[in-house]
């Protein structure tokens, strides 16, 4: 099926015009940087290939969260016409794509036009537009005259989540946009880059919170247990350290465990035989200190240090 491409409606106000491309991003960047000069009416129109030795791939090379896309146009009136971003997704089958994800029509006027989204994208997912145009359905692709460049073809404006079937490729023409590619580790549906300030954790996307911690000390013949609540998820390791005189020390290693927030977890310190000997030559009026580090690490690696002194009291008998 061959599709009518309507151009009386852009002649008053489209011209050839060569326009500078997409800035520098530390995103992944894909789409075409081609300049809309000319429309269609009624149609989604996509992406489907790049000419040989374009700067972007025509598919999203990786997946992640598109945080911003442009769309670049030859000189038009302010106000006049609007496009939006459609992502739409091969499922497998010969010429069926699923829109997976959009962006609602904006307002473009002459030149680059950039706008900021939050659509998460998987490796392959193509870049498509629809338009409008004094209330009519009106969409803006580029006339490239390169062999190479492949643009895709749907009736009307399917919408989002529904499959939609291309009805044609037509070479030498293109869509005339560009989307940013930010990572998102966590997987939260948020660009690690400039949308989540706490990219290791999916429960927030505020910075990353710092562990808290709360102590307790019980001590027995031959051991300490120190009890630990975290504020947050994190791994909290303990140790000790007691001095024994004459430069000598024992070191307790009470273990790490990962604490769950808001759960008592108990961590005992095994008193080593230099301790337990030097702890039976002491008598009971005289103390040794143990100093106890508490340790906990956020999920950005941000270190918490809780320290105790322990008093443990000499075992020697009469």
């Amino acid at each position: 099926m061959r599709f009518k491409f309507i151009t009386a409606a852009l002649t008053a106000v489209l011209s050839i015009s060569l326009l500078g491309a997409t800035g520098a991003s530390a995103a992944t960047q894909a789409g075409s940087n081609c300049l809309g000069n000319n429309s269609a009416e009624g149609i989604t129109l996509y992406g489907a290939a790049n000419a040989p030795g374009s700067p972007l791939p025509a598919a999203i090379p990786v997946s992640g969260v598109v945080t911003r896309w442009t769309f670049n146009v030859v000189p038009i009136p302010p106000g006049v016409f609007s496009a939006g971003l459609k992502i739409l997704r091969p499922t497998g089958l010969p010429g069926q794509l699923l829109v997976a994800g959009e962006a609602p029509l904006s307002p473009v006027a002459g030149g680059l036009s950039t706008f900021s989204t939050r659509i998460p994208v998987r490796a392959g997912d193509l870049l498509g537009t629809f338009g409008s145009a004094g209330g009519e359905a009106i969409t803006i692709y580029c006339e490239t005259a390169s062999a190479g460049d492949r643009m895709g073809v749907i009736i009307g404006n399917p919408p989002l989540g529904s499959t939609a079937a291309s009805v044609e490729e037509v070479n030498e023409l293109q869509v005339p946009i560009t989307v940013s590619v930010e990572p998102d580790a966590d997987n939260d549906g948020f660009g690690d880059e400039t949308q989540d300030a706490c990219p290791q954790s999916a429960t927030t996307q505020a910075a990353c919170p710092p562990v808290a911690l709360s102590t307790s000390k019980q001590v027995n013949k031959g051991s300490v247990t120190i009890v630990v609540t975290s504020s947050t998820a994190a791994p909290v390791t303990v140790k000790g350290i007691a001095g024994l005189g004459k430069g000598k020390k024992a070191k307790l290693n009470g273990g790490t465990q990962n604490l769950v927030p808001g759960t008592l977890s108990k961590f005992r310190l095994f008193f080593p035989k230099a301790l337990k000997n030097k702890l039976k030559e002491l008598p009971p009026k005289r103390k040794l200190t143990l100093n106890v580090t508490v340790t906990g690490t956020s999920v950005s690696g941000a270190v918490t240090t809780k320290t105790l002194k322990v008093k443990l009291k000499g075992q020697a008998k009469g």
